[in-house]
């Protein structure tokens, strides 16, 4: 019942945090990081759709703008229109160039018969890594 008040105590009078932190100061911040990294270069991005990677992108975009080139790998085993809703909000809305891999029947061909599910984690991890390289080595993927 009382466990903000709880935490709020322990942070502000146990620990001495202020809380100075807003969504805005973190995204200047990173902002800020992103184009002294950067500098005029152009940046390949890895997009799963995920959390992460999606936050990534669109601070990236937001920072460099048309530098930035995301990869987007379909596994065959994404949600019903996941690809597509995922192509409508970076593509359209943001202006993002996403480039779009289908790599489901490779996925699916490494996967058959697969039953444990590390073994298919570690299998769809480094087949996403292998994916990604083969990609990011053509010529084409950060072609002005």
């Amino acid at each position: 019942q009382y466990g903000s008040d709880i935490i709020e105590n322990f942070l502000y009078k146990v620990c001495g945090c202020r809380g100075l932190w807003t969504m805005e100061s973190f995204i200047g911040e990173a902002s800020k990081k992103i184009s002294a990294a950067v500098k005029r270069e152009r940046v390949l991005c890895a997009l799963s759709g995920g959390v992460d990677s999606s936050v990534t992108a669109a601070l990236l975009n937001r920072v460099i703008g048309k530098r930035l080139v995301c990869i987007f790998v379909d596994n065959g085993l994404l949600r019903k229109n996941e690809a597509n809703n995922l192509k409508e909000i970076f593509v359209k809305k943001q202006g993002i160039d996403v480039r779009m891999i289908d790599a489901s029947k490779r996925f699916l061909f490494r996967l058959k018969g697969i039953t444990d599910p590390e073994e298919k984690r570690r299998i769809i991890g480094n087949e996403f890594i292998r994916v990604f390289e083969e990609e990011s080595k053509k010529p084409r993927v950060l072609a002005s």
